[in-house]
C-alpha cells in the first residue's frame, strides 16, 4: 500500500486492505500520463475529464476554438502532480468509505 494511505489501512481488516489496494491501483491517476493528456489533448479538456472534473472539461471543450484552453492546458501539465494527488486523495477516501459501508465487520 502506498505510504500516504497507511493511516487508512490501520482501520481495516486484511481482506479490506487487499480490496482497497486492488481498487486503488486500478483507479488511481498517474501524473506522467496526465501530463501527456494535457499536452496532446488538453485543447479539448480531455485531461480534465480524465480527472473527473466535468465542469472544467466542459469549459475547455466549449472554448476549444480559442487559444485559451491550449495555454491553460500547459499550466495544468505543470501542475499535474497536484491535480493527480487531489484526485487520488478523493479516491482513497471514497474507497475507504465504500469498503466500510459494505463490509459486514
Amino acid at each position: 500500500m502506498r505510504k500516504e494511505y497507511q493511516h487508512l489501512a490501520k482501520k481495516m481488516s486484511h481482506g479490506q486492505q487487499m480490496v482497497f489496494e486492488n481498487e486503488f491501483e486500478l483507479r488511481c491517476r498517474q501524473p506522467s500520463l496526465g501530463v501527456v493528456y494535457a499536452l496532446l489533448l488538453g485543447w479539448f479538456g480531455y485531461h480534465r475529464f480524465w480527472l473527473n472534473d466535468r465542469k472544467g472539461g466542459l469549459v475547455f471543450l466549449f472554448f476549444s476554438w480559442t487559444l485559451l484552453p491550449a495555454l491553460f492546458s500547459i499550466f495544468d501539465a505543470l501542475c499535474m502532480r497536484e491535480l493527480c494527488t487531489g484526485f487520488n486523495n478523493k479516491l482513497a477516501k471514497q474507497l475507504y468509505d465504500d469498503i466500510q459501508q459494505i463490509s459486514p465487520y
